[in-house]
């Protein structure tokens, strides 16, 4: 069970069991645990678990028989039309935009009858991967669903010759059938003009992850000067904490030691932004007054800051439907074009 996802907990047991079932790892007649037991394994309510039992039951998949329980039935019959199998590294199980668009789209497809099983790549180098890779295969999915793929993913789904479709990721495979990419052209050609009518010349860019949106390109068309700072978030981890935290920490190192030289920062995460706005408060630099600001920020997940920030807005709920309801045309078969954008949102706030 994965509480982050943004699946629904009984959709993640139909589909686990389902996935189970026609795998053949529960075999024709295997028995269940009780209600009561697998609530205690899966860590959710019987009330969960028995909403799942009976959909599963109802799909034919389940037999609820007196004095025996929970069983598989006959020839281990699935109601799914076939599986999908999305995979994303294992290092952003903490991201917001990843979860909510993954979920998106996992609850898209599972309503229209695709099973969609959900896999990490391991963030390690060795042979993981080809784990990963040979059950993938195991699993004979219709489609694999990329999410920010490595290039090490990539090259493994080349070479598996598994359809696939890769999202948001600067690196295009050839063999992908499709490339989903983010697009924030427009976006950032507003803040542009935001920014100049306050005359900022000298732009500073700081991200925290290479999978977020680069605005150096369009803001360098703009006539602005543009420069890159990279903060890593603490232990590796993209938790929320971590970058508000390593923000903090590295614009307090870079104050103390006078002007950052900037007429205005973006940022590529909102929780570098409020990291760094404790960080320009702690040494008396003044927002927008001093300086000007934009961040990326997640439409959903609620304001980070007590100021309304001037934000590019990616929004995880629309970008999974519209991935899902195109991915649906591909598995009817239907044509689709090589390369879709999931397009951000200009948002106007108090900083910029």
């Amino acid at each position: 069970m994965d509480r982050n996802l943004g699946v629904d907990l009984v959709e993640q047991i139909v589909g686990g069991v389902s996935l189970a079932v026609g795998s053949g790892a529960l075999a024709h007649g295997a028995s269940l645990p009780g209600i009561r037991r697998m609530a205690k394994d899966l860590s959710v309510s019987e009330i969960v678990v028995r909403r799942a039992v009976k959909e599963l039951c109802r799909q034919g998949v389940l037999q609820a028989r007196p004095r025996v329980g929970l069983t598989v039935c006959g020839g281990g019959r699935r109601s799914w039309r076939g599986v999908v199998a999305g995979i994303r590294p294992a290092h952003d199980s903490g991201m917001y935009y990843a979860n909510v668009l993954e979920g998106t789209i996992a609850s898209v497809l599972m309503k229209n009858g695709w099973l969609f099983a959900r896999m990490e790549w391991p963030d390690s180098p060795g042979g993981a991967g080809t784990d990963v890779a040979g059950l993938l295969k195991c699993l004979s999915p219709a489609l694999v669903v990329a999410l920010f793929p490595s290039p090490a993913m990539l090259a493994a789904l080349d070479r598996s010759g598994l359809p696939f479709v890769q999202v948001w990721t600067k690196k295009r495979s050839r063999k992908a059938r499709m490339y989903i990419r983010p697009c924030a052209d427009a976006a950032l050609s507003r803040l542009a003009v935001a920014f100049a009518a306050h005359g900022v010349r000298k732009v500073l860019s700081v991200y925290s992850n290479v999978s977020g949106i680069d605005c150096t390109t369009v803001l360098k068309k703009s006539g602005f000067s543009v420069w890159k700072m990279c903060i890593a978030s603490l232990d590796g981890y993209m938790q929320p904490e971590c970058v508000q935290r390593a923000a903090l920490e590295a614009f307090d190192r870079l104050l103390a030691k006078g002007p950052i030289g900037a007429d205005a920062v973006v940022f590529n995460d909102d929780y570098l932004t409020s990291g760094a706005l404790s960080a320009f408060e702690r040494h008396g630099v003044r927002v927008p007054e001093d300086i000007r600001l934009a961040t990326t920020s997640n439409r959903g997940l609620g304001p980070v800051y007590f100021r309304k920030l001037t934000r590019l807005e990616v929004d995880p709920v629309r970008h999974g439907q519209g991935i899902a309801d195109t991915l649906l045309k591909m598995l009817d078969g239907g044509e689709c074009p090589p390369e879709m954008s999931i397009e951000t949102t200009f948002e106007e706030g108090e900083t910029a």
